[in-house]
């Protein structure tokens, strides 16, 4: 496997163009130069790992790999010459970036197979190929220690994806590189390893990076589905304070965002979700799964308990970046109100 696969996975190297604040106010200090003057512009390397999808170039990685790289170089096990890379689009919500390499035009580069996440089962092998530390072309194995962890389990409570976990080891450089099956073909794209603790990895489906494929190789942001919620999943404590069974299943509602599509439908704070779309919920990320999965403007019947009775919301998805256009619009347009009153400018951006 290694050998059929190894030549497509390769080594993701970034600069990045930062500015030296501290040392430029010592030197303002000590030359009496001002700040801007004595600004001295350094660079910011990174690397991570990578792999090619299609013989034309298209690579696959990290989202946060290639965050804010003014350059990126790819560098294939095959190919000792860096070959330059552009960034076609990444979403940051997933995790994942496309990105093309330069100049291969006359030439086919190797590729893996995607498969699918739903081939495998927990036990399975999982194969890892990378670049962790630095150490180029290194594979481990291990197995498929879970199959649907979530976000929130994994302390990763910013990202809206289920998680495949493995105890093959995965380091620092890692990030990007392909979790390969016993064929060969990509079964998940490693994320992250835990902060504490030996033998836990993390790797994005292959799946739902297949989902946004379309859209970051049109160089497209990738349409997100949004309610406006926050959630918990209900804990025996909160079920006795609301005199509800201690059995009971569900997603807490904390918070409901204003101008959101849950408060244009009627959510409230303290609701318990226990369906959603004829669902059964268990926890607070069946819901977000959910919402991953919906097209945006696509209806959403919740089934809620609200005191002592059960009622359905229909909640119509909207994008979150035009949701977020909204709010930055609203919040200008106040700004310009209170300049032209000639009153403090309070402006309150949503992110």
């Amino acid at each position: 496997v290694v050998e059929q696969c190894g030549p497509a996975v390769l080594r993701i190297d970034t600069e990045q163009k930062v500015e030296d604040a501290g040392e430029a106010d010592l030197l303002a200090l000590l030359f009496g130069l001002r700040p801007e003057d004595a600004k001295k512009e350094q660079k910011r390397r990174g690397h991570g790992s990578g792999f090619c999808i299609d013989p034309s170039g298209v690579v696959l990685t990290n989202a946060h790999v290639v965050r804010g790289a003014d350059r990126v170089t790819v560098t294939f096990p095959g190919i000792p010459q860096p070959m330059e890379a552009d960034l076609l689009e990444s979403d940051e919500v997933l995790d994942v970036a496309a990105l093309r390499v330069k100049g291969v035009a006359s030439k086919a580069l190797p590729c893996v197979r995607l498969g699918s996440a739903q081939t495998v089962k927990t036990g399975d092998w999982a194969i890892v190929v990378g670049n962790p530390l630095g150490l180029n072309n290194t594979c481990t194995l291990g197995i498929i220690s879970s199959m649907d962890r979530s976000s929130g389990e994994a302390g990763l409570d910013w990202l809206r994806h289920p998680l495949l976990q493995t105890d093959a080891a995965v380091n620092q450089g890692n990030s990007g590189g392909p979790m390969l099956n016993e064929q060969g073909e990509v079964v998940g794209m490693i994320s992250m390893r835990a902060m504490f603790g030996e033998g836990i990895g993390f790797a994005i489906p292959i799946d739902s990076v297949a989902t946004c494929l379309p859209s970051l190789l049109q160089r497209r942001k990738v349409p997100r589905a949004y309610l406006g919620i926050k959630m918990t999943t209900l804990t025996p404590e909160e079920c006795d304070q609301e005199g509800l069974p201690l059995d009971t299943q569900g997603a807490l509602i904390s918070t409901v965002l204003p101008d959101s599509p849950a408060s244009a439908a009627g959510l409230l704070v303290g609701d318990i979700i226990v369906e959603a779309d004829r669902s059964r919920v268990r926890r607070a990320d069946h819901v977000q799964s959910l919402v991953n999965r919906a097209q945006v403007g696509a209806k959403i019947t919740l089934k809620v308990k609200r005191h002592d009775r059960a009622i359905n919301v229909d909640v119509v998805a909207e994008d979150v970046r035009q949701i977020r256009e909204r709010a930055e619009a609203a919040a200008k347009t106040r700004g310009e109100d209170a300049k032209r009153r000639g009153g403090p400018q309070r402006i309150i951006i949503m992110r």
